[in-house]
């Protein structure tokens, strides 16, 4: 009885205490690609322009698929890169107002705002070419995006625009609307959207998820929380004073079961998210480094793309570095690419995640 109370007693103050630091094995090392234009040079930044500003990512056949950021050289352009080579196939692909649906008044809106701020890219299984943006800053809308690839270059029309209601007590870290909506998947089924919220005031993220045809209706939509644990994410043990946060999501369907595969931007890992038991499975700690195996200052991924049929992942950055912290470690200012703030492309094998 004495010894039960101990260790009732111990694992409460354990409890209370959070998530511990747990060894794991090293990090992987991954070398990224520069992401370059069909010449093969950077698309440098301008005066208020950052690059390509790539804050996004998909697969769609044998290519990679994103969408210009609202400080990108084309914002709310579509971008395809050809893996291989880690340059652009396609692009900017400006995306065309079609004629709203019932007169749906987000057209006007949106054709009123010069770069609006997509974050979140992801494309229908059952249909090939529809795609779903995210917004984020300005506005929270699903945007649905119809690709003709007929011609060369392809063409892109928005054919649909649903604006997103989230719970009123829903507030982002710093009441910063830049750390509200950033990720965006859909279930092999089509039926089920997945919406990440960056981070809260209570410094963890959300996951959401939302009837597709609901995220399509034209009208507003209400995401449901799904309820993950994100509290019991133990902090990444050689970065203990990032916080968690989700910036892009994949979803996949692995030994059956439906999971999320998640990037964390500031700690730089990958989280596996398992909706059937509603928790984060595992998380795999990255170390992301430029050609030759330079280490990077501040990388910060923001895409995670998925290949299940060839064993691929695949992660790219969003360099948008306002103080110059996009940089190779050691140097007090940024050169060549990171100067020129050209993204960085990561590929691995999914199943060293899934394992």
């Amino acid at each position: 009885m004495f010894h039960a109370l101990l260790w009732t007693l111990a694992s409460a103050a354990a409890a209370a205490e959070g998530p511990k630091e747990s060894p794991k094995a090293s990090p992987l090392l991954l070398e990224g690609r520069w992401v370059l234009d069909q010449e093969g040079k950077a698309v440098r930044p301008r005066e208020f322009e950052r690059g390509l500003q790539t804050s996004a990512l998909l697969t769609r056949g044998d290519l990679l698929w994103t969408i210009g950021d609202q400080r990108g050289e084309w914002p709310w352009a579509l971008l395809a890169i050809d893996p291989a080579t880690a340059r652009l196939r396609w692009g900017p692909i400006k995306l065309r107002l079609g004629d709203p649906p019932g007169g749906n008044p987000l057209f006007a809106e949106y054709a009123s705002i010069r770069n609006s701020d997509f974050e979140g890219l992801a494309a229908d299984p059952k249909d090939a070419s529809v795609l779903y943006g995210i917004t984020e800053d300005k506005r929270q809308w699903v945007v649905k995006i119809r690709l003709d690839e007929k011609s060369s270059p392809p063409g892109a029309v928005i054919e649909e625009i649903t604006a997103l209601e989230f719970p009123a007590d829903l507030k982002a870290y710093r009441d910063d609307s830049n750390y509200r909506i950033e990720g965006i998947a859909v279930s092999d089924d089509g039926r089920t959207m997945y919406l990440a919220w960056e981070r809260a005031t209570d410094n963890l993220p959300r996951i959401y998820s939302l009837p597709a045809a609901e995220g399509c209706s034209g009208k507003t939509a209400r995401p449901r929380e799904v309820p993950i644990p994100f509290a019991a994410v133990a902090p990444r043990a050689d970065k203990p004073s990032a916080l968690l946060n989700l910036n892009d999501l994949a979803f996949l369907r692995h030994g059956g079961r439906p999971l999320l595969l998640a990037i964390a931007r500031d700690q730089e890992r990958i989280l596996v998210i398992d909706l059937d038991e509603a928790k984060v499975k595992s998380t795999l700690d990255l170390d992301l480094r430029a050609p030759g195996g330079e280490a990077v200052m501040w990388v910060s991924p923001e895409g995670i793309a998925v290949d299940p049929a060839r064993d691929r992942l695949w992660i790219i950055n969003d360099p948008d570095s306002i103080r110059g912290n996009y940089r190779r470690a050691g140097d007090q200012t940024a050169e060549g690419n990171f100067a020129a703030m050209a993204p960085l492309l990561f590929e691995m094998k999914l199943s060293a995640v899934l394992k």
